[in-house]
């Protein structure tokens, strides 16, 4: 029953098995979970010394469509029957540009590392969204980035930061800090009822 929610895999560990099980069980109430597949899930509990169990989960890249219209629903359902941090991220692949199979040939712009590791954060921070980002250098030449998330995601997020920083850390070796701050741009998150302005 697991198997059928993961993408060209026919052995599964049973982390694997469980998080794969738990998806089964929600589609009864998100029937936009049918459509969902997976590719491996990996378990960063020990890598980053957290002191709840954390889960990575990612997802082939024809799927990010669909995660991002029932994340918001699907991540606390999951977190319930799996009783443990989950963050999910598309499975995206970094090219070299000095690999080509034909002189003329260019790497597509969504191949390339900088737009991967955006790729990566949008992903870890999904359903809330980027505001601004800023690259900070220290006094010992280290960089970070700091991140600006909106104010009214604060209440879901703020328990998921040290766990987004950490995997983040290990996926690509950036130092993260997240800020929030009120969205003062007049557009709305996608799935936001409209409010009448005065």
């Amino acid at each position: 029953m697991a198997t059928n929610k993961f993408w060209k895999k026919k052995e599964l560990s049973s982390l694997e098995q469980q998080v794969g099980l738990a998806l089964t069980q929600i589609e009864g109430t998100i029937t936009e979970v049918k459509n969902l597949r997976l590719s491996s899930v990996v378990d960063f509990t020990t890598k980053i010394n957290a002191k709840k169990q954390v889960y990575l989960v990612f997802i082939p890249y024809p799927c990010l469509t669909i995660y991002n219209k029932i994340s918001q629903k699907l991540l606390p359902e999951l977190e319930k029957r799996v009783k443990a941090t989950i963050l999910v991220v598309a499975k995206r692949t970094i090219e070299s540009k000095w690999v080509k199979k034909h002189r003329s040939q260019t790497r597509p712009n969504s191949r390339t590392l900088t737009t991967v590791y955006d790729g990566l954060l949008e992903d870890l921070i999904s359903p809330s969204i980027i505001l601004g980002r800023r690259t900070r250098v220290r006094v010992d030449g280290t960089k970070f980035y700091r991140i600006f998330l909106d104010e009214s995601d604060q209440k879901d997020l703020e328990s998921r930061l040290e766990s987004i920083k950490d995997v983040y850390k290990i996926l690509t070796t950036r130092d993260l800090e997240f800020e929030f701050r009120r969205d003062d741009t007049f557009y709305q998150k996608k799935g936001a009822k409209k409010v009448a302005q005065k």
